[in-house]
């Protein structure tokens, strides 16, 4: 059930709930009343007799001495020489009696008289009944404005989710205060709220760019030196000592050739010149390239091609570097088998390792965090080129860690690649 439904439905209950207790105080209010007001008719009317009996002897008003309908309760209460008022049901009917001792000659007797609830209970029904279509009216008008003011809450609130969701997917000009807007003026917990979201996220996004300046910086400022380092590298002689400094230098360079393309990837400047290609054709040829440069990660790879033939929009030299970066980490922090295959428009990459860690599946892939005690470049330049293809990568523990990797056929839209960028 939505938060519009439930607000209103709680709206609605506690209105009824508010009703109906209100009706049943009136009503009871009513009765005790109305109840009082025929006791002291009652006893007007029985005194009123009572002097005329006394005067003339005669019973009027419809006075009865020693009435024999008249309750034994009432009659013991009166004998005790005080006028008693006796509620009683005669005939399917509610009747007040009044009572009071009286003298006869030498003879005591009680007189009393009765006074009908027929009219009472007539009052009664037609104020229930008013309280009836009152209370339906009330009922129908609160809920109405309520649900209009949560439709409107709740509109603000939906307009405030799709702003945080275009603040995570990179958007830095979005503002939640200024997406869910003021309808009713002033400010309120949801305008509290819109502003510790932008002020979070605006901190949030200072100290990412923060983050991708100083790598970037940090890769500009180490490219010049490398560049005299891999040169000189190569001009010392042949020898072990030498081999190990060039190899050194070799993993330095496509470190500091990660981080720029990190950074690029990060800025948003990258775009991707797609074309359509046949998904196992394209992997096939991709994955043979792969090998031929890295053979030693790819002695236990089996391709699996089970696309049916089917056609995706694609930059052959980006999925390359996915699926180059995701065989790498497969074969350095996986064992077995690495398990390369196609089945729709997806390519899934399986190791038969320990899996990713939970912080990366939770929160995907993040610069200098790795599953395995590396840099964590390799999962991110692969989620930074999905995303500039408009594919989308998700990571899970299947046997081992998978990542599966499903690209846009010709005509569907773009979608935004998974995780967001970091």
């Amino acid at each position: 059930m939505s938060l519009r439904w439930k607000i209103t439905g709680m709206t609605i209950l506690s209105v009824l709930l508010t009703l109906v207790i209100s009706a049943l105080l009136v009503r009871q209010m009513i009765t005790i009343s109305e109840e009082q007001r025929l006791r002291d008719e009652a006893t007007s009317s029985l005194k009123q007799a009572v002097r005329i009996l006394d005067e003339t002897g005669i019973s009027i008003l419809g006075a009865k001495v020693n009435d024999p309908q008249l309750p034994a309760e009432a009659r013991d209460a009166a004998k005790a020489g005080q006028y008693i008022t006796y509620r009683a049901r005669l005939d399917g009917q509610d009747i007040i009696y009044a009572a009071a001792p009286v003298s006869l000659g030498t003879q005591p007797a009680i007189l009393s008289l009765s006074v009908s609830w027929a009219n009472s209970q007539q009052m009664r029904h037609s104020v229930d009944t008013a309280l009836l279509w009152a209370g339906v009216a009330t009922l129908v008008l609160v809920s109405a404005l309520g649900t209009l003011i949560v439709s409107r809450l709740v509109q603000r609130l939906s307009k405030g989710s799709q702003a945080a969701r275009a603040i995570a997917s990179g958007e830095r000009r979005v503002l939640v205060e200024d997406a869910i807007g003021k309808p009713f003026g002033g400010k309120d917990e949801v305008d509290q709220f819109a502003e510790a979201v932008d002020a979070m996220a605006q901190k949030l996004n200072a100290k990412l760019a923060a983050e991708q300046r100083f790598s970037a910086d940090l890769a500009h400022e180490l490219r010049t030196p490398l560049t005299g380092l891999v040169t000189a590298a190569s001009l010392l002689p042949e020898s072990r000592p030498t081999q190990l400094v060039q190899d050194r230098v070799a993993k330095l360079r496509n470190l500091v050739e990660d981080l720029l393309q990190v950074s690029r990837l990060e800025s948003g400047v990258e775009t991707a010149q797609l074309s359509e290609l046949d998904l196992d054709s394209c992997v096939a040829e991709l994955i043979g390239r792969i090998c031929e440069r890295r053979p030693e990660q790819c002695a236990h790879l089996e391709l699996q091609l089970q696309s049916g033939g089917s056609t995706v929009l694609v930059e052959p030299r980006r999925l390359e570097r996915i699926l180059e970066n995701l065989i790498s980490n497969a074969s350095t922090h996986g064992s077995g088998a690495i398990l390369v295959g196609t089945r729709g428009t997806s390519v899934s990459v399986l190791d038969h390792g320990p899996g990713f860690p939970r912080s990366i599946l939770d929160t995907g892939p993040e610069r200098f965090v790795s599953k395995g005690g590396g840099i964590g470049l390799g999962l991110t330049i692969a989620s930074g080129q999905a995303q500039a293809l408009g594919a989308t990568m998700k990571l899970s523990n299947h046997g081992g860690a998978r990542v599966e990797l499903t690209l846009r056929a010709p005509g569907a839209p773009a979608k935004d690649s998974n995780p967001a960028r970091r």
